[in-house]
């Protein structure tokens, strides 16, 4: 029979090797991060208000330090609200500095506020050795000009006719226009010449911004997570779900769901499954996604 000191080391060798269980497939998730020490991480759309239909560029600048040959790791935001034109990424090495930039041309096809959730990046911070995600600021783009609907209908006949209509109307203005003026000067030349009255400048009349509702939002997330169903993605619907209920990607989820609003108690299944798709393993990763699929269903019926 083993003595009582022989039971303590048995115990004790059986708790160690649970604890290797589960630590190591996070230290090894951990090293293949790359080591960074990130100084800027922004986010920017130049012109800042489109115009509908007219392409853009929305700019993606990563400022790190130290001479880093190659960054690969920048999760891209959901541009499902927007048409992608284009990719161009570049890295410039200055003043010990790293400056990654990607600029993607897009398009956008409504009028109205798009709101995009922040660009992330997986690394271990170089200063304190510990796996972070970091993430840019997010932007919202209020997209101006063009019909106010939330769907352009450019492909549409009537459509087709709009700029047909738009110079008819401009050469009949013009008709009008002059015949008012030559009235308009034979009429000064019969009165005596009075003080002109100051020109006030018309009113300019912003368009009225087009607000999502959250179930749009929803709704666009589950398309394009079924769209595109892999990690990557799923880190970013899980931002945009989060930014939904006023929390941030760095928040941990137990503090999330605590401060849930009585109205957005529905969204626990969800963000508990977006959760496990976020960190999963490899193995698992499909089936967690089909539960995201899943818990968007239920909040959208």
């Amino acid at each position: 029979m083993a003595g009582p000191r022989s039971l303590v080391r048995i115990n004790l060798g059986l708790v160690l090797a649970a604890l290797a269980f589960v630590i190591a497939p996070q230290i090894g998730s951990a090293q293949s991060l790359p080591r960074l020490e990130v100084e800027r991480f922004t986010m920017s759309a130049r012109p800042a208000s489109p115009t509908i239909g007219r392409a853009f560029a929305l700019t993606i600048l990563l400022t790190v330090r130290g001479n880093v040959r190659r960054i690969d790791n920048v999760t891209l935001p959901i541009l499902s609200q927007l048409e992608l034109r284009g990719d161009e990424r570049s890295i410039q090495h200055a003043n010990g500095e790293t400056v990654y930039r990607e600029t993607l041309t897009v398009r956008a096809a409504r009028t109205g506020a798009i709101r995009l959730a922040p660009a992330t990046l997986d690394a271990i911070d170089a200063r304190t050795g510990q796996a972070e995600q970091y993430s840019s600021n997010s932007l919202t783009i209020v997209v101006r000009g063009g019909a106010l609907q939330p769907f352009a209908t450019v492909g549409s006949a009537v459509g087709n006719l709009v700029p047909i209509l738009d110079r008819v109307a401009y050469v009949l203005g013009a008709l009008v226009a002059v015949v008012l003026l030559a009235a308009a000067i034979r009429s000064l030349r019969r009165r005596r010449r009075r003080p002109e009255p100051a020109l006030v400048p018309a009113a300019i009349v912003e368009p009225p911004v087009v607000e999502q509702t959250r179930e749009e939002r929803l709704r666009d997330a589950a398309l394009v997570l079924r769209a595109e169903p892999t990690r990557a993605v799923a880190r970013s619907v899980r931002i945009a779900v989060r930014s939904l209920v006023g929390a941030t990607a760095s928040e941990t989820l137990s503090d999330v769901l605590a401060r849930l609003s009585e109205r957005d108690r529905d969204l626990s299944p969800l963000l508990r499954a977006l959760e496990r798709a976020a960190f999963t393993t490899d193995d698992d990763l499909q089936n967690a996604i089909r539960t995201c699929d899943a818990a968007f269903a239920e909040v959208l019926s």
